[in-house]
Formats: structure tokens, C-alpha cells, sequence
């Protein structure tokens, strides 16, 4: 092993050894052999090399870290070149690695990237002690988390503590598992989950059940079901959820008696499954926390529920100093039971806690999310007066809510008992404190009219002005109100409360806001919102047939998609597709016929909506939103009249009133303070869960009073997914086929579109060959350039951990193929400065174009955690380089794909003029013959200009233009380590055009091009800390603080 290799090796035997000795004296449960453990922090990864990462790359372990190896030093010069003993710890056990690493010496622990404002760490002389150190300590003390984020624990210890010191002995899961029969076998209980997942009918399942496979089985002695109902039996045998109510809800009459039916579940015992599920043990908080910058308390930050303003003042205004604040979460969208809009609908609502971390409550598999009922859906079109036909509609579902939440009333202010995920007994006060819902289920659940706002006493006219907000709702006042409504029939009171005459269910709830309740909205705001606005304001500015032309001619990038018939034709507009518009927007409104600020307010809402997209964001942050939200509502008059370089697009400067989703954006940063960020809150999330729960149960249905029918069916969903985590739990690892896919919605930055564009045959939606993994199941890392290593003082620059497949795409190419079929005429000549560069002169490099090289089609780039935002997550940039696909014909049947990478051209400069902008052509490694010269990968670019910008332009983006050699563009052979980060260059269609772009490949003959700074969320963050840094501006931890 190499020097620095064994150095960390024993000092991480020692710290856990260390670690091991605390786990004995707390008498905490000893960690996962499964997996590798963090011997700093406890952090549980797959890989030793993702525990090697998070070691060097988070503050408070790496100083842990300096601190045992600075002990280690001297011991470990006198046994220099003694030989490692046999592996007798857990740490020193190999994981099974999906790269061969080349040097050990490229662990990443020469420290942490630091500059002038970034989070400081421990030094090497600081030992964390039981007292100080928050990990260790266990109780409620200050300190940093590993994202290197200062926690102020709530000042009362007792908050969200223990009853006792007695826990909740574990289950005897062998017993259970004898107990469960069949499907207490592993393989039997996949062949059940399949069956019964899979939409096959009674008698498929039999069908199938009676096949070879399984007669196979029975021979081996293995019993298995004989009929689909013996099946069904067994899985009705099995613990279930919490159990279904059937509940007649009082409603409106139309001209015939209809029922109305409710389908729930008692809230208060869902609640109580949901804080007691050991599988959230590892991601639960039971008191409120205030998170900081620094240990100053200057800069908050805001990421979790628990770290928001609202759970530290209910904890505060609570008599009870034991208890125990569960802020639930409910999320309610009416949603069609078929494709068809105008079908039939049903209403499902869900239930999460805050306790829970928001990473696993967006992933469906964890059942984070529950749903608790089935509300009555009635439009009551046999009423023909509308204002009676939306009373009663009003009333429907506040009768319902009132059913659903009536175990809470007494419960959140009396509290009740309940076990917990830590096996602990607590006082637990259960508070509606999140409601997650489109603008209009917002105004029906805060019985306000949509011509105002359900937050604030904003009324119609002056809603689409921004500058400051009207006065937030009082709840008591609004209470009053409906209650002298009911008295008297005044609808004076209700008119200027902005209120709709309904006897609301939260009248029974004293301590529930439901203004401050409303969380934002990404999806339906943001992204199926403002920017479904911009899209038709740019399409009238440009026109369809332009506006379609520039979405086709855009470069293609890795992750980005590519609307190969423009973005007017595509029929569904979700979420992703609006995202992947919005990525690639802000370059093609760039034009001499848009007026400068008209681009500055795109640009001011791509800001506010990339800010607002942060896992964690800072007080700073914050500003920048506001500022963002300011800058719009003051470029927004350039849409109003059509003079002064006007368009003309939005009819007078009312028309922005009709937008009340641009109103909704001001009160971002306020729900941000209370509850947390909006990630945690976001609506793709139930609506994901409405195939889970509404369009598969319907389709299992026979479509005659169907919800009874669904109901069932969720019952046994749930029995499966419950014995799911036993079997998990005893076994370790994943159990049976995983056919709930989790979905990370917000983070889904390289996912595929699903929608097609009319008349498309959809290639959009097919997986890119290019992009396939399957190269790189057996890959190599190569080392980082340590030359690149930034002293402590200096700015952040990335340093990935560069991977290639261990056996090459193509294994013979021929030189002359390559400058060919690659693009690159200059292959030899640029290989051989290269080479002439590396070499002694004595070693003259002869290169021929007949010599043949190994070539790959594909490198990845995998990035480590930004210190200044170490809770994003870590992409991974794949960097294609992949010639055109012919037919027999010697047809072009593929078009090449040649990615552009950003490298090192002058280590002089900071920010981005340190980097240069390069095509990739090739990626290829020397022949046998000439491997003592390099033995590493190299890479071919096509070099571009330093970048330059021009801030009267209005986007403020990068621009760069090719670099000529004569006739041909520029050429550079570097290794392939140089290549730091993967960008998106598009076409300046300001400038000309040296030719006009038919195509996407042919979009970079371009004269001029634009750094795309929303080609992702991780660029955006790299370059918007480069812009602050370099502007001086300081504050927080992350993006807009450094």
C-alpha cells in the first residue's frame, strides 16, 4: 500500500476502534456491518471510496480526521516498511468496488477546498471532546454538523426528550417470519409482490401459479400457492396500515338524493405509525433546531422543517416542556381516475410528518407519505345556480376535512402518548403545520376567493404590482367572521375579508393557521406557472415558427433535452418538460429584437427559480430572491404598451393582476423562514402518488362503485410493502423487485422527458444510446491533478474524480479515422506538441496515420460535495464523444454527439477566466508501442476563446467564440484528468451566423456562444459563487454568501 494509503488506513482503525468504545459506553447499537461507517460522524456509505470522499470533503470530520492522523505520524515513520496485519475490523473490511482505483495516493485528504468566506473547521489542534462535540455528546448542545453548519439546539433540553429511559424491546422477526408462512420466504414472497402488483386478474394469477417454473419448485419441495385466492388469503393475513372508515358526509341536494361517502383512516393512528416506523430512526428530529453560517449567529439557514422559525415558537409557546411537536404535513389534489379530463375524479389526501427528513419523504418506496382518506367528489351540475353549486361543493369538503381531523382537536393541545422510531415513549402534540396544494385548492381549503390571496388581504387590483405585501390573514378575525356570518347573514364582514360563506373545518382548531399553513409551489407557480406565461410572451415576440427553429438548432448537451420539433408541439406540459424548457430558455430569447429588459426579466425569474430550488438557503439567499422578484416587477412594464421599445404583449397595467401565481412568489421567503424549503413541499410528489394510489387501484377495479374496490386494493399495496421492510430488516437489502421507482423530483437534473410533441414519432423520449452505463460498469478512475488543489485562502474550483471503461469503445482506430469520422484533421500534429511537451527531447515522438489508438466513446466526471452548498447532490457529468452512425448507404442514420467541457487554461486567473471552453472529439490513450511516453487517457478538444461578458446586454452571460489555427479551428491533446466540469455552449442568436444552423450539430458554427449557466443546478451554483467571490460580497455559507 502506498505511504499516504497506509497513514489513513490505521488512523481510520483507530478512530473506530475509538467510535467503537463510545458505541459500548452510550450503549447505542453497533453499526451496520453491511456497510461503511464514518468512524467521525457515523454516516453510513456503500463504497469505501464514497466514506474516503465525505471524510475529505466535510469540515468537521476532516478536522477529526487531521487530528488522528497528526497522532499516527510518528508511529507511523518507524514502521515505514513493515507490512500491513490481516484486516481484523469492520473498517478494514473491502467493499466491493465498481472502479479499480490506479494510485491509493489519490484519496482525497490533502483538505478541503477553502476561501476568503468559507465555513471554517476545527484545526488540526482541536480534539473534540464528549462536551463539545455534538456527535459524540448526544444531548442537546451546539455545534457543527458535518455539512459544516452551526446548530443552535433549542434552549429547553427537555424538548422532544424521552419519557423514560425504557425502549421498546425488538421484534422476534424470525418467529414473525415462521409465523407468515409462505410469504415469509424470500422467493416466495417476490413471486407474491409480482402477482399481485403486476395487474394480472384472478385467473392469470393461477394461470401463472400452475407454471413450469413453479412445478419446479414444488419438486424441490418448496410449497406454493395453488390458486390465486389461496394467495389472496395469505396477503390478507398480513399487518395492514392503519384500518379504513366508511363515513356519510351531510352535503347539498340537487334535484335527486345523492350519498356521499368518505373513505379514511383515523389521523391520529396513522400519525402515530409514521413516528413510530424504525425505518425513519436514522432520519428524525423531535425538537426544533436554528441553523447558522457561523457560530456569530449573524446568517441563518434554512433547509429542514425543524429549522424553521414556526416549529421554534410553537416549542416555545408549549406548557408541556417535554413534549413533543409532530408537525404534520397533508397534501390534497382532486385528480381524474382516467386520461380523459372530463371523467371521473376522486379527491385522495395524504399525510406526512416534519420529523422526517425531507430526502425520504419524497421517495414514494419509503411510505413517508400516507394517504388517510378518499374524499367525497361531487360537481352537483343538476344545481343550476352557480353560487348554490359552489356552496355546496365548499361545504362537501369542509364536512369531510371536519371528519378526517376530528381525533386532533383534542389531541393537539392535550397531547397523547406514543412510541417512537428510537424505540422511546414521548408526549407527542400532533399540529397541521404544511398544506400542500394548487392555488385554487388553497383558496377552497382557506375559504378565500381566488380574487385575492389565501395568505394576505391583498386584494384583485394592485395583486400583480410586487413591492411589499398586504398584512398576512388573521386567523381569529376570519373565525369571527364565518361565525357572524351564520348568525346573521351579513355578507358584509365576508366581502371585505375576501372570505366565501362556509363553516370552515379549521374553526375547531385554535391553534392552526392555515395562511401560514400554505406552502409554495414549484410545480404549479414556478415551473407549470409563470414560466407556461413567459413561454407564450416569447413565442408572440419571436414567432412560432422562430421560436420552434431555435429549440431544434440547440447544441445537445448530456441531461438536456433536446425538442427536436420545437417546444410549441409538445402535447403535455408536467413539471419535467417545463424544467427542461427553462434550462436552456434564457439563450434563446437573446435576440436583437428582444429589448434588453425584457431579457433582464427572464433572467430576474430564472434567478428567483433556481434560488427558490436549493436544498438549503441562507439569509443571504433570501435577499437574492427578493431582489430577484424586485428586478422583475420592475422590467415587467416593458410587456404592457407598445411604445418606447414596448411590446405590447400584456393589455394594460392591470393584466398582470390576472396572474395571482406572480403574487404567490412574494411570499417565498416568509414561508422559507417558517417551514423550511420549498423542496420539502413539493405538489410532483402526491401527484406521483396518485398512480399509487388512484389510477392503478381504478384500473384493478371492475369501474362499479369503485372505491371500495381501491381501497382494498391499497390494503393489500400496503400488507406487501410492510412485510417488504421485515423481510429487509432481517435479510438486509432489498427484497424482491423494487417496482415503485423513487423519484427525486427536484434534483431530477439528467432525467428523460415523457411527453411527445404532436405528430412525433418519439424519439425525444427514447434513451440516448450515447448515455448508456453499461461502459462503465467495469471502469477506471484516474486520479485528480493534485497540482490543482487550492490552498486554504484561495477560491473553490472543482477537482472530479475523472472514470473511463476499463476496455476501450473501439479498440483499433486509425489515425486518419479519427481525424476523419471524429472532427479532429489536427490529431497528429496536436499529439505530438503533446508529447514533445511531456518528453525528453531524446524521445522524439513518430506518429503516423496508420498508427492505431484505443478509443473511448464516453468519460465521466463525478464531482465532489461544493463546499459552500454541501447538501446539494453530487452530479455526475458524462462527457460524450461519439462520431455519426452511418447506414450500408454510407448514410448519416445518428448524428455525432461531441460534449463541451470546461479545463484549466490559466491558473493566474480566478473564477471562470481560469477556464477555457473545449470540444471534445475524441477520448483515446497511446498504443502499446508509445505507452512509456503517457500511459493515461487523453482527450482531443477543439479549443475556444477566454470568456467575456457584457453587462449591458441584459443576460449577463459568458460569451466565447472558436479559436482558429489558420482555416481550422484550434486543437488541444491534454490528459483527460484536465477536464474539470461539463457546460452547455449555445448559439448567440444576436450575432451572425457563418452559416445557418439547419440542426443541433451544426449549431456551434456559430461566431459567437453563450455560456449556459442554467444547463444545471450545479453550474449555477459554481458560477453564481464565482460572481459573488469576485464581486466581494459576503455572508452565508452557500451560493449567494461566499
Amino acid at each position: 500500500m502506498a505511504r499516504g494509503g497506509t497513514m489513513y488506513a490505521r488512523a481510520i482503525r483507530h478512530a473506530a476502534a475509538r467510535a467503537s468504545h463510545l458505541e459500548e459506553a452510550n450503549g447505542t447499537e453497533p453499526s451496520d456491518v453491511s456497510r461503511v461507517t464514518c468512524p467521525y460522524c457515523g454516516s453510513e456509505f456503500g463504497l469505501e471510496g464514497d466514506r474516503n470522499r465525505h471524510v475529505s470533503f466535510y469540515a468537521l470530520c476532516h478536522a477529526r480526521h487531521e487530528c488522528a492522523v497528526k497522532g499516527k505520524v510518528g508511529q507511523k515513520r518507524k514502521r515505514e516498511y513493515e507490512v500491513d496485519s490481516p484486516a481484523t475490523n469492520v473498517m478494514d473490511r473491502p467493499a466491493p468496488a465498481k472502479h479499480a482505483r490506479i494510485d491509493k495516493t489519490a484519496l482525497p485528504i490533502a483538505g478541503l477546498s477553502r476561501h476568503p468566506n468559507a465555513l471554517p473547521y476545527p484545526g488540526p489542534d482541536h480534539t473534540p471532546d464528549s462536551n463539545s462535540d455534538p456527535v459524540l455528546a448526544g444531548g442537546a448542545v451546539n455545534g457543527y454538523t458535518k455539512d459544516g453548519v452551526f446548530v443552535e439546539r433549542f434552549p429547553v433540553r427537555t424538548a422532544g426528550m424521552a419519557m423514560s429511559t425504557r425502549q421498546t424491546g425488538k421484534e422476534d422477526l424470525r418467529t414473525y417470519l415462521d409465523a407468515c408462512g409462505k410469504l415469509g420466504d424470500r422467493d416466495l414472497f417476490e413471486t407474491a409482490k409480482v402477482m399481485m402488483t403486476t395487474g394480472l386478474t384472478g385467473r392469470g394469477r393461477t394461470r401463472q401459479l400452475k407454471a413450469p417454473a413453479y412445478r419446479e419448485w414444488r419438486r424441490k419441495g418448496k410449497e406454493v400457492w395453488g390458486t390465486s385466492d389461496a394467495l389472496v388469503r395469505d396477503v390478507d393475513q398480513l399487518p395492514k396500515g392503519p384500518d379504513w372508515m366508511e363515513v356519510n358526509v351531510p352535503g347539498g341536494k340537487g334535484r335527486y338524493r345523492r350519498p356521499h361517502t368518505l373513505y379514511m383512516r383515523d389521523v391520529l393512528e396513522v400519525t402515530r405509525e409514521l413516528i413510530g416506523a424504525r425505518r425513519f430512526r436514522r432520519c428524525m428530529r423531535y425538537a426544533p433546531e436554528r441553523h447558522w453560517t457561523l457560530k456569530s449567529r449573524k446568517c441563518r439557514v434554512y433547509n429542514e422543517m425543524w429549522s424553521g422559525d414556526w416549529w421554534w415558537q410553537v416549542q416555545s409557546d408549549m406548557q408541556n416542556k417535554n413534549g413533543t411537536v409532530v408537525p404534520l404535513i397533508i397534501a390534497s389534489d382532486e385528480t381524474t381516475l382516467t386520461n380523459n379530463l372530463r371523467g371521473d375524479k376522486a379527491h385522495p389526501i395524504y399525510l406526512s410528518i416534519g420529523n422526517i427528513s425531507k430526502a425520504v419523504r419524497r421517495k414514494p418506496t419509503k411510505r413517508s407519505m400516507i394517504i388517510i382518506g378518499y374524499l367525497p367528489v361531487d360537481s352537483f351540475d343538476d344545481v343550476p345556480d352557480d353560487s348554490s353549486r359552489q356552496q355546496y361543493c365548499a361545504d362537501l369538503l369542509h364536512r369531510s376535512l371536519d371528519e378526517i381531523f376530528k381525533p386532533l382537536k383534542k389531541v393537539s393541545s392535550e397531547g397523547v402518548l406514543a412510541w417512537c422510531a428510537d424505540g422511546c415513549l414521548r408526549h407527542i402534540y400532533p399540529l397541521i403545520a404544511a398544506w400542500v396544494a394548487d392555488y385554487p385548492e388553497q383558496n377552497d381549503i382557506a375559504c378565500t376567493t381566488q380574487n385575492g390571496c389565501p395568505k394576505c388581504m391583498q386584494q384583485w387590483h394592485g395583486r400583480g404590482c410586487g413591492g411589499p405585501t398586504a398584512p398576512l390573514r388573521n386567523q381569529e378575525e376570519a373565525r369571527q367572521a364565518l361565525r357572524g356570518y351564520r348568525l346573521t347573514e351579513d355578507v358584509g364582514m365576508l366581502q371585505r375579508l375576501g372570505l366565501k360563506p362556509v363553516a370552515p373545518f379549521w374553526d375547531g382548531f385554535p391553534e392552526l393557521d392555515v395562511g401560514r399553513a400554505l406552502v409554495p409551489d414549484l410545480l404549479h407557480q414556478l415551473y407549470k406557472g409563470m414560466f407556461e406565461h413567459i413561454r407564450d410572451w416569447v413565442e408572440d415576440l419571436l414567432g412560432t415558427v422562430e421560436f420552434n427553429r431555435r429549440f431544434v438548432v440547440m447544441p445537445a448537451a448530456q441531461g438536456l433535452r433536446h425538442f427536436n420539433k420545437g417546444v410549441t408541439r409538445v402535447k403535455i406540459w408536467a413539471g419535467r418538460e417545463s424544467r427542461d424548457m427553462m434550462r436552456q430558455f434564457l439563450p434563446i430569447i437573446v435576440d436583437a429584437k428582444a429589448p434588453p429588459d425584457f431579457v433582464r426579466l427572464v433572467r430576474a425569474l430564472l434567478d428567483f427559480s433556481y434560488l427558490a430550488h436549493g436544498a438549503q438557503l441562507t439569509e443571504v439567499e433570501l435577499s437574492r430572491m427578493d431582489e430577484a422578484l424586485a428586478a422583475f416587477h420592475k422590467y415587467k412594464d416593458v410587456l404592457v404598451n407598445k411604445k418606447d421599445k414596448r411590446l405590447g404583449i400584456v393589455v394594460g397595467d392591470g393584466g398582470f393582476d390576472r396572474i395571482p401565481k406572480l403574487h404567490m412568489l412574494g411570499h417565498y421567503t416568509n414561508d422559507i423562514r417558517e417551514l423550511g424549503t420549498p423542496d420539502g413541499y413539493s405538489t410532483e410528489t402526491p401527484e406521483h402518488l396518485h398512480i399509487l394510489y388512484v389510477k392503478i387501484p381504478w384500473r384493478m377495479s371492475n369501474r362499479r362503485n369503485p372505491l371500495p374496490q381501491m381501497v382494498q386494493y391499497v390494503r393489500r399495496l400496503e400488507a406487501l410493502e410492510i412485510q417488504r421492510v421485515y423481510l429487509e430488516e432481517y435479510y438486509g437489502g432489498p427484497v424482491g423487485i423494487q417496482d415503485i421507482r423513487e423519484f427525486d423530483f427536484d434534483d431530477d437534473e439528467d432525467g428523460r422527458d415523457t411527453g411527445q410533441a404532436e405528430g412525433e414519432d418519439g424519439s425525444e423520449d427514447e434513451e440516448d444510446p450515447y448515455d448508456s452505463e453499461d461502459e462503465l460498469e467495469d471502469g477506471v478512475e484516474i486520479p485528480t491533478d493534485r497540482s490543482e488543489v487550492p490552498a486554504a485562502s484561495e477560491i473553490y474550483y472543482p477537482r472530479p474524480m475523472t472514470s473511463i471503461a476499463r476496455r476501450p469503445t473501439v479498440p483499433n482506430v486509425a489515425a486518419r479515422v479519427i481525424a476523419s469520422s471524429y472532427g479532429a484533421p489536427e490529431f497528429i500534429r496536436s499529439l505530438q506538441r503533446f508529447l514533445s511537451a511531456t518528453t525528453s527531447p531524446s524521445e522524439p515522438p513518430l506518429l503516423v496515420p496508420s498508427h492505431r489508438f484505443p478509443v473511448w466513446h464516453k468519460a465521466v466526471l463525478g464531482h465532489y460535495p461544493l463546499p459552500f452548498a454541501p447538501s446539494q447532490p453530487c452530479p455526475r457529468d458524462v462527457i460524450r464523444a461519439h462520431p455519426p452512425t452511418r447506414d450500408a448507404a454510407g448514410r448519416v442514420s445518428k448524428a455525432g454527439v461531441f460534449d463541451t467541457v470546461l479545463f484549466a487554461a490559466d491558473r493566474s486567473c480566478s473564477g471562470l477566466k481560469r477556464f477555457r471552453a473545449g470540444r471534445v472529439r475524441v477520448i483515446f490513450a497511446l498504443p502499446q508501442d508509445f505507452a512509456h511516453l503517457y500511459d493515461g487517457p487523453l482527450v482531443y478538444l477543439d479549443v475556444f476563446e477566454s470568456f467575456t461578458t457584457n453587462n449591458s446586454s441584459g443576460h449577463s452571460l459568458f460569451s466565447t467564440t472558436p479559436m482558429y489555427y489558420g482555416a481550422s479551428y484550434a486543437s488541444l491533446v491534454l490528459p483527460l484528468g484536465c477536464l474539470k466540469l461539463a457546460c452547455h455552449l449555445a448559439p448567440d442568436f444576436s450575432s451572425p451566423f457563418t452559416r445557418p444552423p439547419v440542426s443541433s450539430c451544426l449549431a456551434l458554427t456559430n461566431t459567437r456562444h453563450l455560456l449556459n449557466e442554467f444547463y444545471n443546478y450545479f453550474t449555477f451554483l459554481l458560477l453564481s459563487y464565482w460572481r459573488v467571490v469576485s464581486s466581494g460580497r459576503t455572508g452565508g455559507s452557500s451560493t449567494a454568501s461566499l
